[in-house]
């Protein structure tokens, strides 16, 4: 059986970091993978709510609403696309790990301020 080295273990989607030669050092590598997925999660989910928010609003009163002004829709859409937004994207990023959440992190917040992302 092959052992992998570090740059292979990195090209693993998800891969988090497992010692298993002691049990403290399976305990360390558990709170550390722990503290990993939660940070990962939250990151994500504050960046994911937040351009849901954006692209909520902004096509949420598409369809014109009864008076045709659509402010209630873009509400709704607005609120709904956060939430979801903010869950879907912190599950995402529990899975992929800390790593590739903090690269789409960053993309997803340039494309906010530069205004690129729909």
């Amino acid at each position: 059986m092959k052992e992998l080295s570090v740059i292979e273990m990195d090209e693993v989607s998800g891969a988090y970091s497992w010692d298993l030669s002691s049990i403290g050092s399976f305990v360390l590598s558990a709170a550390s993978n722990a503290v990993e997925l939660v940070s990962s999660a939250i990151v994500a989910a504050c960046v994911g709510a937040m351009g849901g928010a954006l692209i909520g609003g902004k096509h949420g009163g598409d369809g014109g609403g009864i008076l045709g002004v659509g402010s209630i829709g873009q509400g709704v859409g607005m609120i709904g696309a956060a939430i979801i937004g903010g869950v879907v994207s912190g599950i995402a990023a529990a899975v992929v790990g800390w790593e590739r959440t903090e690269e789409y992190a960053r993309k997803a917040i340039d494309g906010m301020i530069t205004g690129t992302l729909s």
